[in-house]
């Protein structure tokens, strides 16, 4: 039965595609053009449509290749909207299969340069084909599978262990630890983990509140009496801090303006703008 259900969801997505045609306006033909040399991640073809078509994304060429390196590509999966010199439609990445809708805004007269680009990444759009439940069996095969053929590629690098209730059920550890010593990667390598480690803040300032130490709506300077930033320390809560809105900036807690840099291509989501534009 299951195999049955595997070749139903690829039956069906084949069907799809087939079906799925960009149309035949000035927008559709854009998009499918960029879609084709994304796709074939040339490089000089890709810089010859970016000079032609978009300046501002020609200037970010090694931006646009690593794009293509991270997702692999991306296969056209129908239309939402189409007008002559618009349209929006969903697109499903090789790499991952997570689904993105795009946005492509071209000017009327030739040769239609791009004036609007977006992709944002979705859930699975209502009418796509989902894969197959997997067992707990089949889970791990295709995490091991997945993880081979990234490592192989060079695309990823380090170490991934699943475990339930206590007994591991797959652990690996691929690449290089330290390139210029060739050191490999091991199960106990210690790696960053950025700002991973605001979730463990969270979970740990959250129990800290369960056991009435503090409360979410205390001020900064109530716990952190030597803080620098007066203002910050009255008026900052410590729900401001978890929730990221308090404004402290970073640094000594002293105000500090927002950085340049937009998320490239985030999960649309109702909070902060996110998605990858040009």
């Amino acid at each position: 039965m299951r195999i049955r259900a595997l070749i139903l969801v690829a039956l069906s997505a084949a069907l799809l595609a087939a079906q799925a045609q960009l149309p035949d306006t000035p927008a559709g033909r854009v998009f499918a053009r960029w879609l084709e040399v994304f796709n074939r991640g040339d490089r000089a073809a890709l810089k010859d449509f970016l000079e032609k078509h978009h300046a501002r994304g020609a200037a970010r060429l090694d931006d646009e290749i690593e794009f293509r390196e991270e997702t692999g590509g991306f296969e056209f999966q129908k239309v939402e909207e189409s007008a002559a010199t618009r349209l929006t439609g969903i697109v499903k990445e090789r790499e991952s299969g997570r689904y993105a809708s795009f946005t492509v805004e071209v000017e009327a007269a030739e040769p239609h340069r791009i004036a609007k680009f977006g992709l944002l990444l979705v859930p699975p759009p209502a009418g796509l084909p989902r894969p197959p439940r997997l067992s707990e069996k089949e889970a791990l095969a295709a995490l091991r599978a997945e993880v081979e053929k990234q490592a192989a590629a060079g695309r990823f690098a380090g170490a991934v262990l699943v475990a339930k209730r206590g007994t591991t059920l797959y652990a690996a550890a691929h690449g290089l630890a330290d390139r210029e010593k060739k050191l490999p990667n091991r199960l106990d390598t210690r790696f960053r983990i950025g700002s991973m480690n605001k979730m463990f803040t969270g979970v740990a300032v959250a129990q800290l509140a369960q056991a009435g130490k503090l409360s979410f709506s205390d001020p900064l300077g109530k716990h952190l009496t030597d803080c620098p930033n007066k203002d910050v320390a009255s008026k900052v809560t410590v729900h401001h801090l978890l929730t990221h809105t308090g404004g402290a900036g970073r640094g000594r807690l002293k105000p500090a303006p927002l950085g340049p840099a937009w998320p490239r291509y985030l999960p649309r989501s109702g909070g902060r703008g996110s998605g990858r534009s040009r």
